[in-house]
This record gives structure tokens, C-alpha cells and sequence, in this order.
């Protein structure tokens, strides 16, 4: 399992010290706003009782004037001349004028007051203590229908509608022909209210006792049943509800009335509310901003005191993991690490100079073996050799001792050359040819040979007994017993031109190679160099060694029969002949 990096554990740490902090922010802004909430609740709550109270009072005392003005005696006399005196007699006229008087000279106790009226039923006049025709137009029309059907000794306050306007109204019988009464425009109630500083889109609003709205506003009609609900549901506490139309969080606050059917609600943005707490409410947008940034500039500074050097060590290791020992750390700002990498370079350093030491051991090693390696192949002829002389002197062939001596000198010749690391192929080829004019000496009927070479290729450098064992082997185990003379057969020619390698072919025509032995070859079994094939291993090995997979050995069965050894190898430049000598 893999386990988690230094960066995700810091960074795992910092959000675990950095989490608690917001939601402790997060927390107190919440509390902050609670806490607005309830305080701008109950003020608000105490504003609107303090004018409810207002106009309660106002509302008593239009009530007492209304008493006082059907008990005085004044007053008495005037009503009794409107209820019965006919409209053209003088006396009726002068009456309604005193009655407008003293409707006027009430009106002026009260501020915000629309109007009182007195109204005889049988004539259907009425005297305003407003001398507006428009408001009195609109009033005659309202009170008429209301008056014709509501008779009452004394009244109680009752709220009527005239288009889109409200009013508030009480009327009570002067005597049997005359009533008389207040009205106050409900707009006009709350005009102290709207005064207030709560915001652009506070609202204040009259609501009947089933909660519909009595007064102009410029909220719709929608959010309006939203809080007629909301009210409804609890008319006591403060609530928060937000208006699906224009998406604003109000705050809601509502106060009933003691003297008429009326609740008085105040609905406040709760934006007006919280600019009063200008710190907490950027704060809910300042914390993940913040928290941003702090990461932003945290994980900066990690990357650069910490992380980028570590990164720079870990990518210096996986180099050295890889062989790349030509690397070097930049030294780091902190005391810690800039230790640990200067350690590191010191390791890398040192493990350089011990691969060179080892490497040049290794290439001693190799010489060394090589070397043991030719030695191994010039035994093998010695002995053949002397066994050949002793019996061509015994049958007095002087002529072939001779020869073979000749061809004897110049194979001992070159075995005494076989530590150079390359020679001609020429050379090699007069070598083979030497071995095989000895063994024509031991087998005049039974060998012959062939051996084709192009002259550009005659001076190819080649590795010293690279092809004799091959052919020793072949005359060693390919030859048989009857009267068909063996026949070795070597070829060298290019591969392909331009490809800089050339190929080298030794056929014979005897047994062939044992299927097992064939397809052990074909697999670079060769054994441990010791037994039977340690010719063959010897060639692989230092081919291995020399030219690693540039040069390739392969082993078939000729047609008809025999075998055939294929060699493929890099056709390279100048010889490297240094330390050669001619012997004599």
C-alpha cells in the first residue's frame, strides 16, 4: 500500500488547524446575526408600541370629543336644528355652520386627523370638518352606504375601504336625526413610522384582524400573503421568512392595536439589519477568501523551504537508481536539509569514483579472462601434431615431414601471436589453412577443403581462433568412415551492403550435428567451458564479451546432410596490432 507523501500530510495538518478557526468564525457570525436579529426585534417591537400607543390615545381622546360634542349644550341645539328644520330655512344653515366650527375646532387638537362629520339621514347632508370637495366627494360616498345601514347609539372604531384608500371610522347619534363621527386615513397613522431609518425597502403596514393589508406598499402581492401567513401563524415572536419574488430575508415584527381591529407590522431587510455589523458580515465572506489565500501563500512557502528541495533529493536518488551517477543537489536555505543533501552529493561522489574502480577492475578481470581463454585453444593441436611427425619418420617420408613441419612452424607461429586482440581474417583463414594441410597429412583421401573470401574483405579485423575451432570440431566430429571424401566448405561475404557486417558460412558434409546438440547450440547452451564443446563456449564467450549482441552464432543441418555454423559479426575498422612482432 502506498503510503501518503510529506505534502499531503501537511497539508492534511493545515486544514485541521485551519477548519476549527472558520467554523468558530462561521459560528460567531451566526450568533452576531442571531443576537441583531433579536435586539432590532425587540426595538422595533418597542417603536411600534409606542405609536400604537399614540394613536390608541389619539383614537380615546377623538372618542371623549365626539361625547362631549353630543352632550353640550351648544352642540345639542345645532343637531336638533339640522334633524328638524327644513334645508331652506335660514336657521338649518346657520346651524351646520356652527356644527362646521365646532367639527373644526375639534380637528385641530389632533395631528394626522382626516376629518370629523356630522350627517343627517333624513336629508342625506353631510357637514366635513375638511373643506376639500375631492375628500369630501369620496367620503360622502363611503359614509352614506355606511351610516344607512349601521345605526348605533355609539359605535365602535371600523375600518372601511374607498378604492384604494383606508380609513378607520367611529359614529355615534347625536339625536334621532343626526350622527356624528371621526375618520382618519389609515396612510396618515403611520406616516411617523415611515420615517424611520431602516433601509430603502423597510415597510410599514396597517393589516385588518384577518391579517390583509390595509395600506399602500410597494411590496407585492405575494410577499404580502407570505407574511399574512407568517403572522397569522405566530403573531407574537419576530420571524425571518425570505420573499420568493425579489429573494430579500425580511425580519417580520408585528403589535395589535387596543382601540380598533387593527395590527401594525414593520417588515425590515435583514441587509439593513447587518450593515450595523459591518464587520461580522464581510467576515462569512472573508473566511474562505482568507483561508484561500493563507493556503495559497503557506503551501508557497513549504514549496519552496521544503518541498522543492526535497523533490530535488528525491529525483537525485531515482537518477542514481537509474545509473546516472553524474548528478548534483543544489544546497538548500535550511540547516536540515541543506545537510542532507550535501550527505547525499558527498555518497554520490564517492559511489562514482568506486563504480570507476570497480569498472576498471572488472575490465582487468575480463582482459584476464580473455587472455586464459586463448590460452585454453592452443593445446588441443600439440599432441595430434608430434603423433603426425613421429609416424611420417618412421615410414621414411621425408618430403611430407616437410611439409608438415612447415605448415607446423607457421600455425605455432601464429599461436605464439593469439594475445593481440584482433587480426587480419586473412590471417585467420591462413591459420585454418595450415591446420587442414596437416590434417591432409593424416587423411590424403578422406579431406578436402574450399575456402572463398572477397579481397575487400581479406583485411576485416577479427577476434585471434575464431572460426579454427569450428573447422577442428567439424574434421573432429563430422567426418565418417566410407569412401565419400569430407568436404568443409568456408564462405565469407557481406550481409548487406551498408549495414557494415559480414557473414562467414562453414559447411561440411559429414554427420551433422545430434539433433539435442543442434537445438542446445541454438539456445547458447555451451556448457561451463570445461567439457566436450569448450571450443565452441570459448568463441561465444569472448564474442560476448567483445561485441555483446552485434555478433550472432547460429547452428543448422546442411542439405542433404552435414552441418553448416553461420557467423555474423561487425566488420570494424583499423586493426589494433600494437605489440605485434615478427618471429623469425
Amino acid at each position: 500500500m502506498k503510503k501518503p507523501t510529506l505534502r499531503i500530510r501537511l497539508i492534511r495538518s493545515f486544514l485541521l488547524l485551519l477548519t476549527p478557526l472558520a467554523l468558530f468564525l462561521f459560528y460567531e457570525n451566526y450568533y452576531a446575526i442571531k443576537v441583531v436579529r433579536e435586539e432590532v426585534s425587540q426595538s422595533t417591537s418597542q417603536v411600534l408600541g409606542i405609536h400604537i400607543a399614540q394613536i390608541d390615545r389619539t383614537l380615546e381622546e377623538i372618542t371623549h370629543n365626539l361625547l362631549r360634542q353630543i352632550i353640550a349644550p351648544d352642540s345639542q341645539s345645532a343637531y336638533l336644528a339640522m334633524a328638524s328644520l327644513p334645508e331652506t330655512n335660514g336657521d338649518y344653515t346657520l346651524a351646520k355652520i356652527k356644527v362646521h366650527n365646532e367639527l373644526v375646532a375639534g380637528s385641530s387638537a389632533f395631528e394626522n386627523f382626516f376629518s370629523f362629520f356630522a350627517y343627517s339621514a333624513e336629508k342625506d347632508d353631510f357637514v366635513f370638518s375638511r373643506s376639500s370637495y375631492t375628500d369630501t366627494l369620496h367620503l360622502k360616498m363611503m359614509l352614506g352606504e355606511y351610516l344607512k345601514e349601521n345605526r348605533q347609539a355609539f359605535g365602535e372604531w371600523t375600518v372601511l375601504q374607498q378604492g384604494e384608500e383606508g380609513y378607520l371610522v367611529r359614529a355615534a347619534k347625536a339625536n334621532n336625526g343626526v350622527d356624528i363621527g371621526a375618520v382618519l386615513r389609515l396612510d396618515d397613522l403611520i406616516v411617523p413610522l415611515r420615517r424611520l431609518d431602516y433601509g430603502d425597502r423597510w415597510e410599514a403596514i396597517l393589516l385588518d384582524a384577518a391579517g390583509r393589508p390595509l395600506t399602500r406598499s410597494d411590496l407585492s402581492k405575494e410577499t404580502m400573503t407570505a407574511a399574512n401567513h407568517k403572522i397569522r401563524a405566530n403573531p407574537l415572536a419576530y420571524q425571518v421568512f425570505k420573499s420568493d419574488e425579489d429573494g430579500i430575508d425580511y425580519l417580520l415584527v408585528s403589535t395589535s392595536f387596543q382601540q380598533a381591529p387593527l395590527r401594525l407590522a414593520a417588515m425590515i431587510p435583514e441587509k439593513s439589519l447587518l450593515q450595523q455589523l459591518p464587520f461580522f458580515q464581510r467576515v462569512i465572506y472573508l473566511i474562505p477568501v482568507g483561508a484561500i489565500l493563507v493556503f495559497f501563500f503557506y503551501s508557497q512557502y513549504l514549496r519552496r523551504m521544503l518541498f522543492g528541495p526535497m523533490n530535488s533529493l528525491i529525483l537525485g536518488m531515482r537518477r542514481v537508481i537509474r545509473g546516472d551517477l553524474e548528478i548534483g543537489v543544489k544546497e538548500a536555505k535550511t540547516e536540515e536539509l541543506n545537510f542532507l543533501i550535501t550527505t547525499f552529493n558527498y555518497m554520490v561522489s564517492q559511489i562514482s569514483h568506486l563504480k570507476i574502480n570497480v569498472y576498471e577492475e572488472m575490465l582487468k578481470a575480463q582482459q584476464s579472462e580473455f587472455k586464459h581463454l586463448q590460452a585454453q585453444i592452443n593445446p588441443h593441436f600439440y599432441l595430434n601434431s608430434l603423433n603426425i611427425i613421429n609416424s611420417l619418420s618412421t615410414l621414411g617420408e621425408n618430403e611430407l615431414i616437410k611439409k608438415i613441419t612447415e605448415h607446423l612452424a607457421e600455425y605455432f607461429r601464429f599461436i605464439t601471436r593469439s594475445h593481440r586482440d584482433t587480426i587480419p581474417l586473412d590471417e585467420e583463414l591462413r591459420h585454418i589453412r595450415n591446420y587442414l594441410e596437416i590434417q591432409l597429412v593424416r587423411f590424403p583421401e578422406k579431406l578436402t577443403y574450399e575456402i572463398e573470401v572477397q579481397e575487400p574483405l581479406a583485411r576485416t579485423p577479427i577476434l585471434p581462433l575464431m572460426l579454427q575451432p569450428f573447422v577442428e570440431n567439424a574434421v573432429i566430429h563430422g567426418m565418417e568412415e566410407g569412401s565419400t571424401p569430407f568436404h568443409i566448405q568456408i564462405t565469407v561475404r557481406p550481409v548487406q551492403e551498408g549495414q557494415n557486417r559480414l557473414e562467414v558460412i562453414i559447411r561440411d558434409n559429414g554427420r551433422g550435428f545430434p539433433p539435442e546438440t543442434m537445438a542446445r547450440f541454438n539456445r547458447k547452451e555451451f556448457g561451463d567451458g570445461t567439457g566436450t564443446h569448450m571450443g565452441v563456449w570459448n568463441v561465444f564467450r569472448r564474442l560476448h564479451m567483445v561485441f555483446g549482441d552485434e555478433a550472432e552464432v547460429s547452428f543448422m543441418q546442411a542439405d542433404p546432410k552435414g552441418a553448416v555454423v553461420r557467423l555474423i559479426l561487425p566488420a570494424r575498422g583499423a586493426l589494433h596490432e600494437a605489440g605485434e612482432e615478427e618471429d623469425v
